[in-house]
């Protein structure tokens, strides 16, 4: 037993420190931290896998994540709505992760299960307010600190209404309070719309998760 603790002891010597971000005896190993860098091709990016990102762990270490082709890895949000599916380029520059992978080196992981921690907080990623106009191909929003701001739609943009509407209520989205998932390579244009209520206060029940839509 000595022996061993003195082996162990002696190893962690020799192994640089930022063996000690990654967590795990063997080659199975995890990571807790925040996105530092995002490294997708545009090959990577047309395919929608594969990627490299650097993690910034929470002892202060820098960990390199390497995500394969798409049957290796998931990424996933955390949430009741996590086991949705989402892209390499959802993974975006100051996000909480948690990872999951095997041990490549010292300081470098193959990613299978990547996690993006409390998306709901990132407001790269997500607004909300009152609509206050619908255009061809744009909305405008005004937010809660009184700003307006347009955001761009398009056929693939889908609206969600969290609640019934009935008679000439139902004729028009405008004055609606909305709660939209925006895309994270252009943070102007919409992804998912949903209409919440009348006013912020007659909401319905919101999502606890902001969820990202893989396709």
């Amino acid at each position: 037993m000595r022996k061993l603790v003195g082996s162990v002891v002696f190893l962690s010597m020799l192994l640089p420190s930022t063996a000690l971000a990654l967590e795990g005896i063997g080659p199975r190993v995890s990571v807790v931290g925040t996105v530092e860098k995002v490294t997708i091709t545009d090959k990577q990016k047309f395919a929608e896998e594969g990627g490299e990102f650097v993690i910034r762990a929470n002892n202060g270490q820098a960990v390199n994540v390497v995500l394969g082709t798409e049957a290796d890895y998931e990424i996933i949000s955390e949430g009741k709505l996590s086991r949705r599916s989402l892209l390499p380029s959802d993974v975006q520059v100051g996000m909480q992760v948690r990872i999951r992978g095997w041990r490549v080196n010292s300081n470098t992981l193959n990613a299978s299960l990547f996690i993006i921690t409390n998306i709901e907080l990132n407001p790269l990623l997500s607004a909300s307010g009152q609509l206050q106009s619908i255009t061809d191909g744009s909305i405008t929003v005004l937010a809660g600190n009184g700003e307006s701001k347009t955001y761009q739609v398009d056929s693939s943009t889908q609206v969600q209404v969290n609640y019934e509407l009935t008679g000439m209520e139902g004729l028009s989205l405008v004055g609606k309070q909305v709660l939209l998932t925006l895309n994270p390579l252009n943070t102007t244009q919409v992804r998912i719309i949903r209409v919440t209520g009348k006013v912020a206060a007659t909401n319905t029940t919101k999502p606890s998760t902001v969820e990202l839509k893989r396709r």
